[in-house]
């Protein structure tokens, strides 16, 4: 498959316990109260849309499902706990540059921390960017206090590569560190 056809629809994507799908109408009574705890959204820059009535549940699920999709600009993963079938978390995997690189961000639900389950979902995802879109570079920023989310992207083999200071994240200006994994099997950019 090309790089193209995977935006048709958001691919399912499973691991052990997780499985990585599509957000739909019936995530969000459990998406809010995870977007709107203060320990989550502590570390997204303020940039995260609370969804507070039908319209704007609806105009999120069509960009999210529809038209960010079709314009190639982000895969948004819900992360779905299969032990529970419960929705826990997001990732996403966008911002692609030349076919060939790409931004990771992700967050999860506070009750599902330290059990390595950001890890998991971001391992799979990393997988799917090498193997199926065959990305050169998958980069993450993260706020240098958010010391969690370094270990986790740490974990998933990603190297850091420096601070970017008062840099753009979300809707603020933080200091951040730039992360990376780089596919060393790919040896060109279309």
């Amino acid at each position: 498959m090309s790089f193209n056809e995977f935006f048709q629809s958001i691919p399912s994507l499973e691991t052990e316990r997780l499985t990585l799908r599509a957000f739909r109408r019936d995530d969000i009574p459990r998406y809010l109260p995870m977007i709107r705890d203060p320990d989550v959204r502590q570390f997204l820059g303020g940039g995260v849309n609370d969804l507070t009535n039908d319209r704007h549940v609806e105009n999120w699920l069509r960009n999210i499902n529809g038209r960010l999709l079709q314009s190639k600009t982000v895969f948004t993963w819900c992360v779905e706990y299969k032990p529970e079938q419960q929705n826990i978390g997001r990732i996403d995997l966008g911002g692609f540059v030349r076919k060939s690189m790409a931004d990771l961000a992700y967050y999860i639900a506070k009750d599902y921390w330290n059990r390595g389950i950001a890890t998991e979902a971001v391992n799979r995802v990393v997988e799917f960017g090498f193997s199926q879109l065959k990305l050169h570079r998958i980069q993450a920023i993260v706020q240098t206090e958010n010391i969690a989310s370094l270990k986790v992207l740490q974990k998933a083999g990603f190297e850091a590569e420096g601070i970017l200071r008062k840099y753009a994240f979300g809707k603020e200006f933080h200091d951040v560190v730039m992360l990376s994994v780089l596919n060393e099997q790919s040896a060109t950019v279309d």
